[in-house]
């Protein structure tokens, strides 16, 4: 199927209030639901909510349709009150702005809110380059809105007492209202997305605040008690069905889940704590563990040297290939031990996966003419193409490979011979490499495997990062059939083989699996935990106004049952709006290729384009975006 063109029939009152989201459809005049007494629910998904007195309302988020309000006697909207800054939450508070309706958010929301810090962020996150990640960004920034929100804040309003409540975990902003009407009302908590249903988190990819910690699960599940605690009589969440039994039961509940999903990101909580008599192994340089490259080299045996990520092997006619230059400081050591062990050229150079801190080094070497670039296939395309996807810790100056090697293929440089393995665990753009160093069986491991007490343990897994539980439980798998003698991890991480380590590992991974599995609403967390779900390749663009930009609409569909993808461009005026539908078998991965045209007004710098996505008619959670560069 074609993609198809939206009939232009908006309201002009829907055209206002749709000043950056657009395309949203008007709703009926009575679509808004009695969710309590006082309060009215938006219809479609993410609900937002209105508290109702004489004729005038208080917003909870900035729902659509809000001419709805009209048919149940609402005269006037006095104000909106954001739970969190993600795109489908606060999509219409520029048009309540508009109408000089005050509208407030948590003073952390600033940050990807406020016009120039949502510039900012658009400019530095692509590629992003550190580990502070976020998640449906608005493409534009709201101005006028109120950033000054915090947690335990009381709020007054026509009868009504509404408490903020500062509940991180879904985003770093997350806020919840607990709001009552009078002194006697029954209490209300307006949960945004903190849960979606009894045991299920919205989007649980979004707690993925650093790609090895639980930085963002255990705040959630601590918001989650923090609300139970309150014991309210009824839940109002954004996505979801409105919960008016068992409330505390539901939040302690959900709680629990979240917290065990957080327990588990540490592989060395899950090894020491949870199966207890952890086993005992060795670093192979113990001094080289968590550096950064700047420690003198330590010399693991007559031809392998390591310093931070780097790893040199020399060949005994002295020419050398490196594993993973990284920056300025690897460069530099790389021709300090060329020139204290009178070393030959450097005739191959490998990277392991597709962090900039594993192959930046390149760029301060000189002589590139003069060796190779090798890597698995997996992880050379983000890297020779970083604009193509969202991926974290890309550097994004391309770098020209002169061998991609495929999954099981072998190489010989040499008197080494190596095999390549497709290695996913901390990313999807990871790569092991298999080979005999002075009478050692070694696998270089990238950052999957660290020694347990090394950085928990492992790389961490991460939706946004490609990174998931099962891949990490074969990768493990991998190395356990390999029996190597070595396992030549990064960060000076390496460390002697313990086949009951990656037993456990394997086992770690598939817990991961089950405790993931069980919050996400559709069961599957290689669906509720991907952003990438479904996406736009390439991600970014250059483009002049007037241009007609190609692209293509990935679905991957990992449930057992077939997936229809209807994906709306939110053009904003500087695109033709239109709506891609896909249809994707079960377990598979479906794209479609579309084109935008580029207005003529465009003005020059970055356009960020989001996709509403709905799967199966229903909303879908995909953080689903492209960027064009107007020159």
């Amino acid at each position: 199927m074609t993609p198809r063109i939206l009939p232009a029939l908006l309201s002009l009152a829907l055209v206002g209030a749709a000043a950056w989201l657009g395309g949203a459809q008007e709703q009926p005049a009575n679509a808004w639901q009695e969710a309590a007494p006082g309060v009215l629910r938006s219809p479609g998904l993410p609900a937002g909510y209105a508290l109702v007195e004489d004729g005038h309302a208080l917003l909870i988020d900035a729902p659509a349709a809000t001419d709805g309000l009209k048919a149940k006697g609402v005269r006037q909207i006095e104000g909106a009150l954001l739970t969190h800054h993600h795109w489908d939450a606060c999509a219409h508070a520029s048009s309540l702005r508009s109408a000089k309706v005050p509208v407030r958010a948590a003073q952390q929301a600033a940050e990807w809110l406020t016009p120039d810090n949502v510039q900012k962020y658009w400019q530095e996150s692509i590629p992003l380059r550190h580990s502070r990640a976020a998640y449906r960004v608005p493409p534009v920034g709201l101005d006028g809105v109120d950033c000054t929100l915090q947690d335990g804040q009381q709020i007054e309003w026509r009868g009504w007492t509404i408490q903020v409540v500062g509940t991180p975990g879904h985003a770093r902003d997350h806020l919840a209202f607990a709001a009552r009407q009078g002194k006697d009302g029954p209490l209300l908590v307006f949960t945004g997305d903190a849960l979606a249903s009894a045991g299920k988190l919205w989007t649980p990819y979004t707690t993925d605040w650093n790609h090895w910690t639980d930085e963002g699960l255990k705040p959630a599940a601590e918001s989650l008690r923090q609300l139970a605690a309150l014991k309210p009589a009824r839940l109002l969440p954004a996505h979801g069905p409105v919960i008016a039994q068992d409330t505390v039961a539901v939040l302690n509940k959900t709680a629990d889940l979240t917290a065990e999903v957080g327990f588990l990101k540490s592989f060395e909580r899950f090894s020491k704590q949870r199966l207890g008599n952890a086993p005992e192994y060795a670093f192979l340089a113990k001094a080289q563990a968590g550096t950064n490259g700047k420690e003198p080299w330590a010399q693991l045996s007559p031809h392998l040297f390591l310093t931070g990520n780097t790893y040199i092997i020399t060949s005994k006619d002295g020419p050398f290939l490196v594993i993973d230059p990284w920056g300025k400081v690897g460069a530099d050591q790389i021709e300090k031990l060329r020139a204290d062990r009178k070393l030959g050229d450097l005739e191959v150079m490998m990277f392991s996966h597709a962090h900039y801190d594993h192959y930046d080094g390149i760029y301060h070497l000189p002589n590139r003419e003069k060796y190779q670039v090798w890597s698995l296939d997996r992880v050379a395309a983000p890297i020779a193409e970083p604009f193509r996807w969202r991926a974290p810790f890309l550097d994004a100056r391309p770098i020209k490979f002169d061998r991609r090697l495929k999954d099981g293929e072998t190489a010989a440089w040499r008197e080494y011979r190596f095999r390549f393995q497709f290695f996913p665990g901390q990313s999807e753009f990871s790569m092991a490499v298999h080979t005999t160093i002075d009478g050692k069986k070694c696998v270089f491991t990238a950052d999957n495997f660290f020694h347990q007490d090394q950085f928990s343990g492992s790389g961490g897994w991460m939706g946004l990062n490609r990174s998931f539980p099962l891949p990490y439980a074969e990768s493990a798998q991998k190395v356990l059939d390999a029996a190597p003698d070595w396992v030549l991890a990064e960060h000076g991480g390496a460390f002697e083989f313990n086949a009951e380590d990656f037993k456990r590992r394997v086992r770690w991974g598939q817990a991961c699996a089950v405790a993931c599995d069980a919050i996400s609403p559709s069961g599957n967390h290689r669906r509720d935990w991907d952003p990438h779900h479904v996406h736009v390749e390439p991600l970014v663009q250059k483009a002049k106004p007037g241009d007609t930009v190609k692209a293509t609409l990935v679905g991957n569909n990992p449930l057992g049952r077939a997936a229809k993808f209807s994906a709306t461009v939110l053009g904003r005026d500087l695109l033709g709006e239109q709506t891609i539908d896909l249809e994707v078998p079960a377990k598979s991965t479906g794209q479609r290729e579309f084109s935008v045209r580029l207005s003529e007004q465009a003005p020059i710098g970055r356009h960020v384009f989001v996709l509403r996505v709905l799967e199966n008619d229903e909303p879908d959670g995909s953080d689903a975006f492209f960027v064009i560069d107007v020159e």
